[in-house]
Formats: C-alpha cells, structure tokens, sequence
C-alpha cells in the first residue's frame, strides 16, 4: 500500500520521526522503538523515516528480521553491513566473516562490532534501522541492546520496529532500551472511522461523500481501525465490485470479514512465535465449536492448557478476530465461515467428530454432539449410530421434528446393519408423521416389508398405529389392520398394549381384527388406562358413534378416555359433537387446539384445528369456524395429509355456502380429489359438501346424485348415524326441489327414524328440520315446532336459525303473520350473530313480508280514534321496557290478569298483534330498530299470507 495512504491520521507519528532524525543533525544520539500490532504502520513509519534520509547526510545500515533465519547467527549485523564491506569499506578493527559466524556473543565480539559502528560517524552522521526486530536472532538483538546503550556523544540514530509485547524478542529488547535517556517508544494507535472512510474511497476510487458514513463505521469496527486489514478490505471490495453503500452493508461486511481472515489468518501462520501457532490452533478450533460452545471447549480441543489458550486469545483479540465481550465470540459470521473455508476437510472432519465425541463424554446435550456428526463425513462407527439416534428422540421430545428427522437420516447412512437400518427406519417414520405424511408410508411399507417376513419384527411397527397415519391411507389401515391379525396370532404379542394399538387402528375402518382388544379392553375398564387403552377407547367411541345405536354407552366410553392422566385422543372431540355435548366438545376442542400448538406437530395441528371448526361450525361461531378450518388447511397442506386437507376443505366449504359465498365453495372443493385414499368419514363430508353446492347453486339433479353416492359410500362402511353426516337430510331437500316429493317423504321417514333412535336432540331436530319441507300443513307445523323445542338451549344456534326461518316461512303459509313475523325476527337475529348471511337475508326478507299495515300513531292526547287511558300507558311504557306481564304486574301492583286485559284491549285499539309492531307504533321505529320481545309476546291473530312457491320455502339452502 502507498505511504499516502497508510498514513492517513499520523501526524503524531511522523513528527516523533522527525524529532529523532534533527538530534543526529546536532551529534546527538537518538534510539526510536516503534512497537504495535500487526498491520498497524510500523514498517510504513520506518520507510516514511528513511525517505527524509537525504536531509540528513546521514549512512544507512538497514536490515529487517524474519522467523526464517533467527536460527542464523548474526544474521542481522550481516544485513547491516555486508553491502559496506561489499563496496570496499571494510571496519578498520579487521574483523572477520568467519569470527561473526561465532554462536558466542561474548564482549569481544560485541566490542569490535561497535567500534566498527564507530568508525562510520567520523564525517557523517549514522542511521542503524531495523525492521522487525523481533524476528532477529539471539546475536545480532544483543547487539542492538548492546550498541544502543553506548550512543552517547555521537551522532548515531537507531530506528527498530518491533511487534507487541508478548510475541518473541520483542518484550526483551523493549525492557532493555527503556532506561536510556534518548530512547522514544512510538506506539501507533488504530486509525478513526473518518480515516478508515477516506482510505475506503482512496481504495475504491471514489469521492469520499460516496462512501456511507454508516458502512465506513461498520468496517472501521470489524477491522478495529487496522490500516493494513482496512487497505485489504477496500481491495477486496474493490475487486468483488461491491460498493459502499447502506444497501450493500450485509455484502461488504461478508467481504471484509473473509479478507480480514484471511490476512489475518497469514499473519499467524508465517509466525514462529509459540503463541501465534497456538492462535491458530485455537482459532481453528472455535470456528468448530462455535456458536453453541465457546474458549474453554476450544482450548480442549485444540489440546492446549489454560494459560496458553488465554495468551493465544489475547493475540486473537488484538487482530480483531474473536470479541472481548462476550468472549470467544466471531464478530462476524464471515469471519468463521473463512477460517473453515481454509482448513483442509479431512482436518476439519476429525475436529467436528472429536468434538462431538468430547461434547457426549461432557454430557452436554446430545444435540450439541448430534451438530457436530452431521457436519462431519460417514465413517461407519456404531457409536456415531447411537448418538444420532439418541439426539433424534430428544430432538422428538422436544417437538424439534425437522431436526430429529435429519439425525435419523444420517444414522441410516452410517450403518448397513438390517436389523439396525429396520429400527432406525421405523424411528424416521415416527417422526416423519408429523411433519411429512408420503414419507412416514413409505417407511411404513419399507417396515411392513420386513415384517411379514419375520413377524418378531412387529414392534418396529408401532410408531405407524396412529390415526394421524391411518386416517390419510386406506392403504396403512389395511396394512395394520393385517398386523393387529398377526399380533393376536404371536403369543409373545396377544395381550401386550401393541396389540391394543394395532386393533384400535383396524376398527376405525371397521376391519373385523379391530375386535381384538374389545374383550382386553373390558379387563381393564376400570382401572387407569394405558396410553394404548386410551387411544383403542377412543377408536371405539368413534365406531360406537358411526353405527348410531347407543349413544350413552358412545359418551360413557369417550367420558372414559378424558379421566385420568396422560393425553387426551383428538378423536374424543367428535363423539361429544354428535352426542349433542357442544359445551363439552367446545372445551376439549380449544384445550387440544393449545396442547397441539406447543407439541409442533403440523399433521395433529390440522386434526385438532378440524375438530374445533366443526365444533364451531355447529355452534353457530362461522367466523371462528372457517378460520379454524383455513389454518387446518395450510397445516394439512404442509405436511402433505390429503385426507385432512380435504376434510378441512369440505368444512370450510359448508361455512362459505351459510355466508353466501357460493362461489368461494365451488373453488375451495374444486382443490381436492372426490374420492380419495382416506377415511370413508372424510369422503362422505367433501361429497354432502359438494352436494350442497350443487344445491345451492340450483343444480339439485347434480346435487341428489352426489348425495345418494355420499349415502351409499357411508352406508358401505357401516357409517349409518346421521349425526355424522348429514347427507340423509340434504338429500330430502334435493328431492324436494326435484319435484320428488314421495321420495323426499321417504327419506324423511328414514331420518327420522334413525335420528330418533340415536338419541341427539340436535340430531333429531334436523331431521324433524329437513324432513317438514316434504310435508305441509299442520304435519309441517307440528314437526317445526318440536324442532324448535328441542334445540332452546342445544346451543345448536345455526340449526335453530335454520329451524326457526322455517317456522316463520310456515306460519306465514299458514296465514298466521304476526307469528310468522315474531318468528322470522328472532330466526333473523340468530342468523346475523352466527355470521350466517345466507339465513338472515332470508329472515330479514321474509319477515319484511309479514310486516303488518302501520296504522296512523295516535295524538299525545288520544284523539285519534283509539285513546289510551292513563293505565293503559302505564302499562305500554312498562311494556315497551321489556318486561313480561308478571313483571309488569308485579311493578304496578295489580294482578297479571288486570295487565292480559289492559294488553288485549290495548292490542285492540291499536289494530296490532305483537309487542313489536306495539314498539312501532307507539315509538315511530322501523322494523329493523324495533325492541325484540324478549320472548314475552301475546298471541296475535294475524292474516293469510301468498302462499310461498316451493323453491321459496328451500331458499334457506
């Protein structure tokens, strides 16, 4: 690098310089240590000292050390005057070559050596200039001591550049000459960050304003104010074409921390000194162990002591390699990406491998040795083996599923054992399941491979008996459906938990092997279960639920699977949702929806987020509910789980179709299969999904034969309850618009049937809901009313809007619009809170219909034709606050009675039916701003209405 350019700030410096160089002119002695790190100037200093020398008139003896040759004796004082005794002007004492060559100093030696220094100065001043003289040997830094204390008198400066203390010959010479009265020790200090600011725009060639302030502080503080780490820097970013601009600070700050390593790291290597060897020893080994350990295991690792490793940091630090605070640290990650990049790979491999051998012998957590493995190459030792393995199921007890995944795919390339490959595979595919389902199948048959080969082999299975896998596959249903077969023929298996296991998976798709831990089961019933019981208890709860015949005994066995400790099945979800337990599901479904958050889980996160959203959906909560079932999907999606993804699909779906959002419906179905390789289940919700789109899109042929597939497809897997599907009524509806009203009776007959002998109120409801569109009359009424009752207080609010919007359309085909429009009014008010637009639309439509005739308000005087008394007021106004006839009467102190007959004669005069239209009339509020009642309403008699056309009375669809 130029002078102009390394010495940017160094006025202090080189006037010290010439301070040394004007004593020689006045024959004074002179001795001039520039002493400091490596790259701060202290050879550029001494050049800038030499190149005033023509001032001065004054001889030069120049030399410069080198670690090479401090094995030479005298290797200096030849550098200092072979070129004089070259050109003729040998020392008049007649010392020889050969007499140099001596490895004794003795004073002898040492006294011709300065009288022949001596004898230069007799016309001229003398300067003695030695660069790096903590590189000359033994002899020759004598000398320099020597000669140094015996300048007096005459006109001789001696000007030695020398490295910090600490680094070999330096401390010595340095102690030596600080006594003498005409020594100066010159220490340059690191340049500031204006500085480093203008040698980046000398290096890069541009104007100084171009280079940002806020890069040229980052690289002054990640070279320490360097100038000769700062010079590599600007060139390295130079020749890369990175410019100093804020936007490009992560790209320059990568460069500068490679070229500084890399300087740096040439630095230590072309040293001899003990401690700079150990530097790089040390710093080797930290770009290992670093960021998860730090000095002390680096220093184990390089196999060097305490105290060595504290001076080999302490150099470190100085070159601005590793931090201070905290210590040990990079500062930069560049800075450890280059010191790997410079190691040779078979040397960094044995560091990582005996790292991660030291780290588990320390006990650390397996991680830390796992880390180190991975980054190693295969060698085929079974220990490696063992660590991998062991990390991998921390890893998984710590839900770290991607981390524990790569552990056992490393494993599985260090061995070629079969038994081993077949544990560790089965271990993958215990992972695999949470995070991506195609991968955890292919395990499976690699697994199931083995074990029809060898049935011993069964354990390896266990991993895949969730139906987490056997949901999402028709194909691992069947596969453990043949191994809970194989575990009830294998002694050593027929009444261990596996077999439970096995079975549980097998009744889910209602294979005959899932009997098999029923009578085991009954053992055990009343005792605490075991992870295995639970999960067959709850597949049992299922299957119980699917065939609708005992619903008790379904809520006794899932009630069963929550008592105790240990996990509760997601699956328990579903049972309380058609046993009409919606408080219950409710609360089981957020508590799982937590629980499974924090397991980190992708595949059970979309289960759990599934069975809260159907939860939702059946309380009327439709917001919550398709924001449950958009994340089901993406969680599904992430991990690949079709069956899920799809189940999460058709849900969303039948929320979209209540808000009115038929088009979104028809999309979001159209991104999934009809017919999949899943659970029967999840096929029958995408086809009663799908079958309602066709409705509700008025294509009710499309819509009945997809429904009839879904009943078939349903009825074959011996899923007959209609609270699992509600195919069975969507399909009356179809054959109603079809103009099938026979058959639509049919059904209806059939649903009600079923739903009866389940049990559900809800469910019953539904059917009683559904099947009064077939029918008409007072059979119609009658059959909405009774739906009407069994679901107050189900908390079922999307069913009883749906139920009550039918109900108002009834009456007001019965004529009876003043009930007709009390009804459609709360029916409107259900269907608004539950998010359900489709509904209110119709309700606030309907309702509009039934509005009665407003007539004229009556005169704050009462002389309009229908004066109200003063305790008719009294009672309106009590009236109007809300209360009911018992309330008012109790306020007034008069009988209930006296109130019914103020009421009635009220009503009268009026020409009105309902509170409500007695809010209207009385406050000028429009129907829409009308007080509900608050289910204190009179009876009214209202008036025949047009009667609805069919398709009217399927709006609600």
């Amino acid at each position: 690098m130029s002078s102009g350019q390394t010495l940017l700030h160094r006025d202090v410096e080189l006037a010290a310089v010439r301070e040394v160089l004007s004593r020689i002119r006045g024959s004074s002695p002179s001795v001039l240590l520039i002493q400091g790190a490596r790259g701060m100037g202290r050879t550029t200093l001494l050049n800038a000292a030499l190149s005033t020398l023509a001032e001065t008139g004054a001889v030069l003896l120049m030399a410069r050390g080198h670690p090479a040759e401090r094995e030479h004796p005298f290797g200096v004082i030849r550098q200092l005057f072979e070129p004089l005794m070259a050109a003729g002007r040998a020392p008049p004492t007649g010392l020889t070559l050969d007499e140099e060559r001596k490895d004794a100093v003795t004073p002898d030696v040492l006294h011709g050596l300065y009288r022949a220094t001596r004898s230069f100065t007799g016309d001229q001043p003398l300067i003695i200039a030695v660069d790096d003289v903590h590189h000359a040997d033994q002899q020759s830094s004598e000398w320099c001591s020597y000669i140094a204390r015996r300048l007096d008198g005459l006109p001789i400066a001696m000007i030695l550049t020398s490295a910090d203390p600490g680094e070999s010959g330096g401390n010595d010479l340095a102690r030596d000459l600080a006594a003498l009265p005409y020594m100066r020790l010159l220490r340059p200090a690191p340049l500031p960050h204006l500085a480093a600011r203008r040698l980046l725009a000398c290096q890069l060639g541009t104007a100084e304003q171009q280079v940002d302030a806020e890069v040229a502080l980052a690289c002054h503080q990640l070279t320490r104010g360097n100038p000769a780490l700062l010079h590599e820097l600007a060139t390295r970013l130079a020749r890369t074409g990175v410019s100093a601009t804020r936007d490009e600070l992560p790209r320059v700050l990568e460069a500068g921390a490679a070229a500084m390593t890399e300087t740096a790291l040439g630095w230590l290597t072309d040293s001899d000194s003990g401690a700079d060897a150990a530097g790089v020893d040390l710093l080797r080994a930290l770009a290992v162990v670093a960021p998860d350990d730090g000095l002390e295991l680096a220093a184990m690792l390089a196999g060097h002591g305490q105290d060595a490793a504290r001076v080999a940091a302490a150099r470190l630090r100085a070159l601005g390699l590793i931090t201070g605070s905290p210590p040990g640290r990079f500062p930069h990650p560049g800075v450890q990406q280059a010191v790997l990049a410079g190691m040779d790979p078979d040397e960094r491999d044995r560091l990582h491998r005996r790292t991660a051998a030291l780290l588990h012998r320390l006990g650390a957590p397996l991680s830390s040795s796992a880390r180190h493995l991975m980054s190693a190459g295969p060698t085929g030792d079974p220990l490696t083996v063992t660590v991998l393995r062991e990390a991998a199921e921390e890893a998984g007890g710590n839900h770290a599923w991607q981390d524990a995944t790569g552990y056992l795919h490393r494993a599985l390339a260090e061995t070629d054992d079969r038994d081993t490959v077949l544990e560790v595979t089965a271990e993958l595919g215990a992972v695999e399941k949470h995070r991506d389902l195609p991968a955890c199948l292919r395990h499976l048959r690699t697994v199931y491979g083995r074990v029809k080969r060898a049935p011993q082999a069964l354990m390896s299975m266990t991993p895949f008996a969730d139906l987490l896998v056997t949901v999402n596959s028709a194909e691992a249903g069947e596969v453990l459906a043949e191994a809970a077969t194989t575990a009830a023929a294998t002694p050593q298996f027929a009444g261990a938990d596996l077999a439970l296991l096995f079975a549980a998976q097998a009744l889910l798709w209602g294979r005959s092997a899932g009997q098999i831990g029923v009578r085991r089961l009954g053992r055990s019933f009343g005792t605490l279960l075991t992870p295995a019981a639970r999960e067959f208890l709850s597949a049992l709860a299922l299957a119980t639920g699917a065939r609708g015949r005992n619903l008790p005994r379904m809520l006794a066995q899932t009630r069963r699977c929550m008592d105790g400790q240990g996990a509760v099945p997601v699956t328990a979800v579903l049972p309380l949702v058609w046993g009409d337990r919606l408080d219950e599901a409710s609360y089981w479904s957020e508590r799982l929806v937590s629980e499974t958050r924090d397991e980190g889980s992708s595949t059970r996160l979309a289960l759990a987020l599934l069975a809260r959203a159907e939860v939702r959906y059946q309380l009327g909560s439709l917001d919550a509910a398709l924001r449950d079932a958009n994340d089901a999907i993406a969680s599904a999606r992430e991990v690949q789980a079709e069956g899920f993804h799809a189940a999460a699909t058709a849900c969303a779906a039948r929320i979209l179709v209540e808000r009115g959002e038929l088009e979104a419906a028809e999309t979001a179905l159209g991104t999934v299969r009809t017919y999949g390789d899943w659970h029967p289940l999840i096929s029958g919700h995408v086809l009663d999904a799908l079958g309602r789109v066709h409705l509700s899109h008025g294509r009710p042929r499309d819509g009945l034969l997809t429904l009839l597939e879904c009943g078939r497809r349903l009825t074959a897997a011996g899923i007959t309850n209609p609270a699992c599907v509600p195919w069975g009524t969507n399909t009356i509806l179809a054959y109603t618009l079809s103009g099938e009203r026979s058959a639509a009776r049919m059904v209806a007959e059939r649903e009600l049937e079923l739903a009866r002998a389940w049990g559900a109120p809800t469910t019953i409801a539904r059917a009683l809901s559904a099947g009064s569109v077939a029918h008409e009359g007072a059979t119609r009424l009658d059959m909405l009313h009774e739906a009407v009752d069994l679901l107050a207080h189900r908390g079922a609010r999307l069913e009883q809007a749906r139920a009550m919007l039918r109900l108002g359309i009834a009456q007001r085909q019965a004529g009876d619009t003043g009930k007709a429009h009390e009804t459609l009014a709360m029916a409107l008010r259900l269907a608004a809170d539950c998010g359900a637009v489709r509904l209110a639309a119709l309700a606030d439509k309907h309702r509009t219909a039934t509005a009665p005739r407003r007539p004229a308000a009556p005169s704050a005087n009462g002389q309009d034709g229908h004066p109200l008394t003063v305790g008719e007021r009294r009672v309106t106004d009590l009236v109007l606050r809300g209360m009911s006839n018992l309330e008012v009467a109790t306020v007034l102190s008069i009988s209930k009675r006296t109130v019914d007959t103020h009421l009635a004669r009220i009503y009268r005069k009026l020409g009105i039916h309902t509170r409500a239209e007695l809010a209207v009339i009385l406050t000028g509020l429009s129907d829409h701003d009308a007080p509900e009642s608050n289910g204190h309403a009179d009876e009214p008699v209202g008036e025949r209405a047009d009667e609805p056309t069919p398709a009217a009375l399927l709006e609600d669809l």
